[in-house]
């Protein structure tokens, strides 16, 4: 009953945190200009003289600590309630399999899954991120480099929220070998690095990087030191940290809308381009 409070509480907090924020895009013309569809002889000479500028967004690879500390501020948003929502549900689910974890381990053998301990480590994690930043920095690769960057804050910013947790349940491992069990800091930081990387190549890259994660997360069951609940809860944390620093990279987006009608209600979907 205790992981039951935990998660609907948590599930609670998630969903009323952050109101969602309408925003309403600027007019692109001024109403009261009846000149503004015209092109006169002039206009288009002066087009012509002018030669064709694209406007460029230069990528920004840099100040990667500064940028994480903005990261903290838009966590607390619609999007992460949502995320952490699902996880919280997915917990809720997953909560008999907590004292089955206990009792037998999963009967998964350690041997197996002894480097996903390795590599599901926080400092195994960001030396990665540093790795791809500093080769893409060297290579002159751009894409690299942003997404080494993107890894980097990924780790610092859902490390942060799952260690703040962990010192404020203080949750017993099954292992008993301390009270920093909830939520698993490994999941956390291997699906920060998977969702960056789907986030950034596509599903080609997302699929196997998932199961890596998912290959860690089994591996702290397996190894008796995390409950079901707990690897959940830690891959909630760093897929929203993940779609947290990478707000930027996708192009559109929906929001849903319920509105009422005769009899019932419609569900709308609206999409927004950035």
């Amino acid at each position: 009953m205790h992981v039951f409070r935990i998660a609907a509480c948590f599930l609670v907090m998630c969903a009323l945190a952050v109101p969602a924020r309408a925003q309403e895009a600027p007019p692109t013309e001024n109403p009261g200009d009846t000149t503004a569809g015209l092109v006169t002889p002039e206009k288009e000479q002066t087009a012509a003289a002018q030669p064709l500028i694209l406007p460029t967004t230069p990528v920004e690879t840099s100040n990667v600590f500064k940028l994480s500390a903005g990261d903290f501020k838009n966590f607390f948003r619609f999007e992460t309630a949502k995320v952490m929502s699902y996880a919280a549900l997915v917990a809720i689910a997953a909560a008999p399999w907590d004292r089955e974890g206990v009792n037998n381990g999963f009967n998964i053998p350690t041997a197996l899954f002894e480097s996903g301990n390795l590599i599901g480590q926080f400092t195994f994690q960001i030396s990665a991120g540093f790795a791809t930043y500093g080769i893409g920095k060297v290579a002159h690769n751009d894409k690299a480099a942003v997404v080494g960057r993107d890894i980097v804050r990924a780790q610092l910013l859902s490390q942060t929220l799952v260690q703040t947790v962990k010192y404020t349940v203080r949750r017993e491992r099954p292992d008993r070998s301390n009270n920093k069990s909830f939520p698993s800091g490994h999941s956390a930081s291997a699906f920060a690095t998977a969702t960056v990387l789907q986030r950034h190549y596509g599903w080609k890259i997302g699929v196997p990087a998932y199961g890596l994660g998912g290959y860690i997360a089994l591996a702290r069951m397996a190894w008796n030191r995390h409950h079901a609940t707990d690897i959940v809860m830690g891959a909630g944390f760093g897929i929203a940290s993940a779609r947290t620093v990478t707000m930027s990279v996708a192009k559109s987006q929906f929001n849903v809308g319920v509105q009422p009608q005769t009899g019932g209600a419609s569900l709308n979907f609206t999409k927004i381009y950035k």
